[in-house]
């Protein structure tokens, strides 16, 4: 079989395409399955989030699904860092889609707190391990920001996932997103004055403690 010569034009179209896919696609976890079948099941991030058993659990887990992020970016064809940061943005997003407590929540449950907390500790593995794109996970977390809790980016930023600094700057309009962060403080704000569950956690986020 003739082996076809290497043109490094097509090859660098073929990774912008498969970029473009990556970043057009909502849910990553979905097309991953639909790229590689049943078997990158073993990518589901879910393996992380619900790990709480033990820190060996959890260790294991983010060491496996590491590797297996790596053999599938190395077959798609795209740097890890933005499958990575495209997996664990999209983890982030269903995490704070899930039943809210208010009719404009910006502050978690207990349950999606205990879950951003195990997710936010694999995404600290793949920024160890050199395996996480900050800018591509900016640019991800506003594609879904109508659903993007203000605490959930508090965590990122004390955790040292992405700042927020980092995070406002990354947003294609400012003035928006500048909007967005004073309607979400003043949510916070009525929050503890209404005394809320959670009011702890919201002096925290004001205050800017960790």
């Amino acid at each position: 079989v003739k082996r076809q010569k290497y043109n490094p034009e097509r090859a660098q179209k073929s990774k912008e395409s498969a970029v473009r896919l990556l970043r057009s696609h909502q849910d990553l976890n979905a097309l991953l399955l639909e790229v590689e079948g049943p078997l990158c099941k073993k990518l589901s991030l879910s393996k992380v989030i619900d790990c709480d058993s033990s820190e060996a659990c959890a260790n294991h887990s983010s060491s496996f699904i590491g590797s297996a992020l790596q053999d599938q970016a190395s077959r798609l064809g795209v740097p890890v860092g933005i499958l990575s940061a495209g997996m664990v943005a999209s983890s982030v997003g269903q995490i704070c889609t899930a039943p809210a407590e208010t009719s404009h929540p910006v502050l978690l449950t207990v349950e999606q707190r205990k879950k951003l907390s195990s997710l936010l500790e694999f995404a600290q593995y793949l920024l160890a391990h050199s395996m996480f794109s900050r800018l591509s996970f900016c640019q991800e977390l506003w594609k879904i920001q109508s659903s993007l809790l203000l605490e959930a980016v508090w965590h990122l930023h004390v955790q040292g996932i992405v700042s927020l600094q980092e995070l406002l700057e990354s947003h294609p309009d400012m003035h928006a997103v500048g909007s967005w962060l004073f309607r979400n403080l003043c949510c916070l704000c009525e929050q503890i004055e209404a005394s809320c569950q959670h009011a702890d956690v919201a002096r925290a986020m004001l205050s800017g403690r960790g």
